[in-house]
């Protein structure tokens, strides 16, 4: 599909403690597994750190081909959280976790 907007790269990044990495993961892949369906996606990728330094243990990037399709899919998501009264800065919270979040050209 040729596009006039540039792709817009979503990348957020995770300071996960040990102890909450299983819970952490499964909440992401189930919220990935949602981005993934979505129309205009380009890449959806969950990684975690395994060699070198860094504040961040997760990093979640995500390519869309267009502002409308990450709106899109932030819609999906949002219906997501509605229906199931899931709280991200509250799990986040209960579970030590620092973010960093952002969009990228």
């Amino acid at each position: 599909m040729t596009s006039t907007s540039p792709q817009l790269h979503r990348i957020d990044k995770f300071a996960v403690p040990a102890e909450a990495m299983t819970e952490f993961l499964t909440r992401v892949r189930h919220t990935h597994r949602i981005l993934g369906g979505q129309p205009g996606i380009v890449r959806n990728d969950v990684v975690t750190l395994v060699d070198g330094e860094s504040d961040y243990n997760v990093v979640t990037a995500v390519t869309w081909e267009s502002r409308e399709a990450l709106q899109n899919a932030g819609r999906a998501v949002a219906a997501d959280v509605a229906a199931s009264g899931f709280d991200r800065a509250a799990f986040l919270r209960r579970l030590g976790v620092t973010a960093d979040f952002g969009t990228y050209s």
